[in-house]
């Protein structure tokens, strides 16, 4: 890396390791990296390489504060794995764009890391399609019940399988994934031909209607806040039947495969 002369007409600069702090997304960290400073005037100036050096130093600065994986820690973790970038953007059905920013410096949610650290650190990654929760149909109609309440519409229908339901159900499902690191019911949904669906519904359905309530663990303020945020954003059950038909988590996968909760950051309409 060739050195830059000083633009005060100093003569050459001297590459240096400079620790500083810095406030980034309102978090206060400290950096360390790499610049050009002025022997004579200490003016500091940076190169394209150099750029790139501090971007990536910043974000893994800011995961660090957070408490997320850096760029460092998923590749190496990757690479543990004996996985190339393509292998693990198929284990987390993801585009290999997302694997390749996160480890070179854009900064990944909270609740993908966490995804990343179930697929990464776990050898059982059953969590990915459960939401870190077991299955509770008691749960599940406790939350389609909370639905009816705010809605003020009837959603658990006889002679139903759950066509619309289960749009209100995977939405508020993958949001909680999203901002509490946990899905509210423990069920899986699979990519069907009218949308999102309960995995194994036709089996599921009969049990969760005839399921006690009274039995299943109370929803927490933040839990209603989720179901409270779904049902505002989709009033209807049109509305969430067109809104689920738009999400490509569902569009770009194949007839009855499953959708994995790690794609709960790649909702786009809620």
């Amino acid at each position: 890396m060739n050195a830059p002369n000083c633009p005060r007409g100093h003569g050459p600069m001297e590459l240096r390791t400079i620790d500083k702090p810095m406030t980034f997304k309102g978090v206060e960290i400290r950096v360390a990296a790499q610049a050009f400073v002025c022997q004579t005037c200490g003016l500091e100036a940076g190169t394209v390489e150099t750029a790139a050096e501090l971007q990536l130093a910043i974000a893994d600065a800011y995961r660090a504060a957070l408490g997320l994986l850096t760029s460092g820690e998923i590749k190496a973790l990757r690479k543990s794995r004996r996985l190339t970038q393509k292998e693990f953007a198929e284990q987390m059905n993801i585009g290999i764009a997302s694997i390749k920013r996160w480890e070179t410096g854009t900064v990944q949610s909270p609740s993908m890391d966490h995804a990343l650290r179930m697929q990464l650190q776990c050898r059982n990654h059953s969590d990915n399609y459960s939401g870190n929760r077991e299955i509770s149909l008691a749960r599940i109609k406790l939350v389609a019940r909370c639905f009816e309440k705010i809605l003020k519409a009837r959603l658990l229908k006889e002679k139903d399988w759950f066509l619309y339901l289960a749009k209100h159900l995977w939405y508020a499902d993958f949001l909680s994934f999203r901002e509490l690191g946990r899905s509210l019911t423990g069920a899986s949904y699979a990519a069907m031909p009218y949308g999102p669906q309960l995995n194994n519904y036709k089996e599921l359905v009969p049990d969760i209607k005839d399921s006690d309530t009274n039995v299943a663990e109370p929803l927490s303020d933040e839990e209603m806040r989720i179901i409270r945020k779904v049902a505002e954003r989709f009033p209807t059950e049109k509305s969430v039947f067109k809104a689920a038909h738009k999400e490509k988590v569902w569009q770009e996968r194949n007839i009855g495969a499953l959708i994995p909760y790690s794609c709960a950051g790649e909702l786009t309409e809620i």
